[in-house]
Order: C-alpha cells, then sequence, then structure tokens
C-alpha cells in the first residue's frame, strides 16, 4: 500500500485530478479519498486567519530564560543538529 498526502484545488467543476506514478499504468487499484477543507467554500485561501492565539505571549514569555540558547563566534555546534538522512525517509515513486 502506498499512502499519497497533497494539497490541492478543487475548481468550479467539482473534479479532482490526481496525477499517479508511472509504474501502476495500467493497473487496477483500489483508492480511498480523505479529505478536509482547509477553507470555506468561496473563501479566498489567502484570506486564513494566522493571528497568535491569546494568551499566548503571556504563557511563553521568558521559557528559556533557564536554558539560553546562545551562538557565539563558532556558530551552532552540528552535535546539536540531527543530520539530515535521519529527518527525512525518501522513497522514489
Amino acid at each position: 500500500m502506498l499512502n499519497i498526502r497533497l494539497k490541492t484545488h478543487i475548481g468550479d467543476d467539482g473534479i479532482l485530478k490526481v496525477q499517479m506514478p508511472s509504474d501502476v499504468r495500467n493497473t487496477e487499484l483500489d483508492v480511498l479519498v480523505v479529505f478536509q477543507a482547509t477553507t470555506s467554500p468561496g473563501q479566498d485561501p489567502a484570506a486564513k486567519n494566522y493571528e497568535w492565539p491569546s494568551g499566548f505571549f503571556e504563557k511563553t514569555w521568558g521559557s528559556c530564560a533557564d536554558a539560553p540558547i546562545i551562538i557565539d563566534e563558532e556558530g551552532v555546534s552540528t552535535e546539536l543538529d540531527d543530520p539530515p538522512e535521519e529527518l527525512f525517509a525518501t522513497q522514489d515513486i
């Protein structure tokens, strides 16, 4: 089973268009579509509300006071960073 997650726009025709990988040509598939609207019908996608939650700054102010982040002439230690190979799992489709 292969899961494909994507964000797309459904136009006025109401048709969902999904381009599949070439290795599934001439193949029968069971397809499950689960969708969740990210905007209201007719709402401009750019008009999303990106405000900070109420009380966010009051609740988080000083949260790093006991463990401040210090960047000096040497920069940030590479020991603090996770290797990128471990962060991203890739799969050829």
